[in-house]
C-alpha cells in the first residue's frame, strides 16, 4: 500500500506513508457534534469518505473532493461500492444509494444502520438496529443499482446491539449481536442459520486467511476465531489479554495482532517469525524518579525576599524594603500555587447523592451504560449504551440516540456542556453514579456500566 488513512473523530481525514508514518496530505470534513466515525472505503472510483451527513468522493493522491451528496445523519456508518454505486445506511434506519453525477435516493427499514451494507447474492444485507433487539434485512437490487423493497422471507430477527457483518462468499454471511455470531446462508425461501458461539459480540467480524475472528466484549471477554476449511472450527487463541473490546483480532504470519479497550496490543504467539514483522512491546519507564523542584523555587525566593528587604529597609526603610521584596515574593506564590491547588482539591469532599438507578428502566440497560437529561419539563434517558471512556463521549452519544442537541463550549480547563436541547440557564452540572466529580467530562473516566446524570446548575 502507497498511504495509511486515518479518519479522525474531529474531522480531519490524513494519509500517511505506511513505513515511516510521515503525513502526505490532510483535509477537513464536515462536523456534526462529532467527525468521521466510519472508515473510508477504497474504490476504483477514488477514495469513498462518509461523513456525518453525507458522502464524499475524493481524490486518494491528495484528498480533494471530487463529489459529494447529502445524505441522513450517521454514525459508524462506512459504505460500500457496488457496480459503480454506493450505499450508505443512517441512524434513521435510511438505506441510501448514490451513483456520482445523480442524486441519492433511500428506502425507508426503521432502526439504525452502523455498518457497511454487505453485497450478497445479487442484494444488500444489513443488519438495523432497534431498541434491545435487531433485525437483518435483505433486499435485492434492481438493474439500475437501486434497492428494492425488504424480502420479508429474508427477514431474520436478531439481539441486541448488533456488530458489523462480513461476506464469506456470495451466499454466506456472518452476522453478531450481544446473543453471539451467527452464519446465515441464502436460499430462495429464506436464510439457513447455524450459531457458532453465544459470546456476545459488538464490534466488526473479519473475514481473513481462512478465518472468521471477533472480540467478545465483556468483562472477561477473550477473543474468538473460526476455522472455515474445517467447518467453521474454534480455533484457539492463547492469551492472558482479557475485558472489553470490539476490535477483531489480525492475521500476522502464523500470529495473531490482539487489542482490547485499554489500549494495550499484544501479539500472539510472540515468536511471530519472519512472515510477521510486528513486535509490540510496551514503552519502558523512564528510569529514576521526577523530582518536584517548585518546594526549592518558592523557599528560595522566601529567604531572598527576606534578605533584600531586610537590607533596605534598615537602609532605605521599610517602603524601600517591602518594594525591592515584592518581586521575589511573587515568584514564590506562583511557585506554590501548584501545591496549594492540589492540597484544596484534596479539602474538598465529593458531593454524594442517592443512587440514581430508576426501577422503571428496561433490565436491559444495565449492560452498558446511562444517560440521562433532567429537562424542566422533561426528563430523558436512554441505557444500554456501547461503552466508552469519557462522560463527554458517552454523553454525545445519548444525545445522537435521543435527538437532543448538545452546546459544548471549550475552555483551558476542558470542554464543558453549557445547553441541551437549547436549554441553557445557568449552565450544566453532570454527576456518575451518584457522585458529582470535579473534573470536566472529558476528563473523568467511565465504568462500563455508570449511570450520568445531567441536571441545571
Amino acid at each position: 500500500p502507497d498511504h495509511l488513512l486515518i479518519a479522525w473523530s474531529s474531522g480531519l481525514l490524513e494519509a500517511r506513508a505506511w513505513d515511516t508514518g510521515l503525513p502526505l496530505w490532510q483535509a477537513n470534513t464536515t462536523v456534526e457534534t462529532w467527525g468521521l466515525t466510519a472508515t473510508p472505503t477504497v474504490t476504483d472510483a477514488g477514495l469513498l469518505v462518509t461523513t456525518r451527513t453525507g458522502i464524499e468522493l475524493r481524490c486518494p493522491a491528495d484528498g480533494t473532493v471530487l463529489e459529494g451528496v447529502e445524505t441522513g445523519l450517521g454514525w459508524r456508518n462506512p459504505a460500500s461500492f457496488v457496480n459503480g454505486t454506493a450505499y450508505v445506511g443512517d441512524e434513521n434506519g435510511r438505506l441510501w444509494s448514490w451513483t456520482p453525477g445523480s442524486p441519492a435516493s433511500f428506502v425507508e427499514l426503521g432502526g439504525a444502520i452502523r455498518h457497511a451494507p454487505v453485497h450478497v447474492n445479487g442484494g444488500l444485507l444489513v443488519h438495523v438496529q432497534v431498541e434491545r433487539a435487531s433485525t437483518v434485512e435483505w433486499l435485492a437490487l434492481g438493474a439500475d443499482g437501486q434497492p428494492r423493497e425488504a424480502s420479508q422471507v429474508h427477514s431474520f430477527p436478531s439481539g441486541a446491539s448488533p456488530g458489523m457483518p462480513v461476506a464469506l462468499s456470495e451466499t454466506l454471511v456472518a452476522v453478531a449481536d450481544f446473543s453471539g455470531v451467527h452464519l446465515l446462508n441464502w436460499t430462495a425461501e429464506g436464510w439457513n442459520s447455524t450459531r457458532l458461539t453465544s459470546s456476545p459480540v459488538q464490534g466488526p467480524l473479519r473475514f481473513e486467511a481462512g478465518h472468521v475472528t471477533a472480540s467478545e466484549n465483556g468483562p472477561n471477554g477473550g477473543f474468538l476465531a473460526f476455522d472455515v476449511a474445517e467447518g467453521f472450527a474454534g480455533v484457539t487463541i492463547p492469551s492472558n489479554l482479557r475485558g472489553y473490546g470490539t476490535a477483531p483480532p489480525v492475521a500476522c504470519g502464523e500470529a495473531w495482532l490482539l487489542v482490547k479497550d485499554d489500549g494495550v496490543a499484544v501479539l500472539e504467539p510472540e515468536q511471530s517469525g519472519p512472515l510477521c514483522p510486528l513486535s509490540p512491546t510496551s514503552s519502558p519507564a523512564p528510569e529514576g524518579t521526577s523530582v518536584d523542584r517548585s518546594p526549592a523555587v518558592w523557599t528560595l525566593s522566601l529567604m531572598v525576599a527576606f534578605l533584600a528587604g531586610s537590607t533596605a529597609a534598615y537602609r532605605r526603610g521599610p517602603l524601600h524594603g517591602l518594594r525591592l521584596a515584592s518581586p521575589f515574593l511573587l515568584v514564590a506564590l506562583v511557585a506554590m500555587m501548584p501545591a496549594l491547588m492540589g492540597w484544596w482539591v484534596e479539602q474538598v469532599p465529593e458531593t454524594q447523592t442517592e443512587p440514581v438507578w430508576d426501577d422503571t428502566w428496561p433490565e436491559a440497560w444495565r449492560e452498558g451504560q446511562v444517560v440521562v437529561f433532567e429537562l424542566p419539563n422533561e426528563t430523558l434517558a436512554v441505557g444500554g449504551l456501547d461503552p466508552r471512556p469519557s462522560v463527554l463521549e458517552s454523553t454525545l452519544a445519548a444525545a445522537d440516540e435521543l435527538g437532543v442537541s448538545i452546546a459544548l463550549e471549550a475552555h483551558s480547563l476542558g470542554t464543558w456542556v453549557t445547553a441541551v436541547d437549547g436549554v441553557a440557564a445557568d449552565g450544566w452540572v453532570y454527576e456518575v453514579d451518584g457522585t458529582r466529580p470535579m473534573v470536566g467530562p472529558e476528563g473523568f473516566a467511565l465504568d462500563q456500566t455508570s449511570v450520568i446524570v445531567w441536571r441545571l446548575a
